[in-house]
């Protein structure tokens, strides 16, 4: 596993943490078939099921820091809508292309890089905003 979770990611908010966790093993589950292979219909569930726990997770978290009355509750928001939408065009890229390395590759790295960014500039001020 090249993507672990680790305390420095930590929000405070125990089912914000999980969330961040789940999504954590996603990514994994990504890298694995990156390396064992992953058929088009594989991709396609990947896609779905990530895309919809994704919208859920950014739900929740959108009410926490608004009940929070989070410094950072608009932009957060408003990075959420930014990562769905990119998300959605890659799902779409996939549909037209079909499943390669290259662009697993690519979203991988995407994710990974948008989630911690997000989590360490955004999500970890949860920490001050529950205090």
């Amino acid at each position: 596993m090249g993507f672990q979770w680790d305390d420095k990611y930590s929000t405070g908010n125990t089912e914000i943490d999980n969330q961040h966790k789940q999504i954590f093993a996603y990514l994994d589950e990504l890298e694995e078939r990156i390396e064992n292979g992953a058929s088009q219909k594989w991709v396609q569930n990947f896609m779905d099921a990530l895309g919809l726990y994704t919208r859920s997770h950014f739900c929740y978290e959108e009410i926490c820091m608004r009940q929070a009355k989070c410094s950072v509750a608009a932009k957060n928001k408003d990075q959420h809508a930014k990562l769905l939408a990119a998300f959605s065009k890659a799902a779409k890229r996939f549909e037209r292309e079909g499943v390669s390395d290259e662009l697993l590759a690519q979203l991988q790295a995407f994710l990974t890089s948008w989630l911690v960014n997000h989590i360490m500039k955004i999500d970890i001020h949860l920490n001050e905003c529950n205090k």
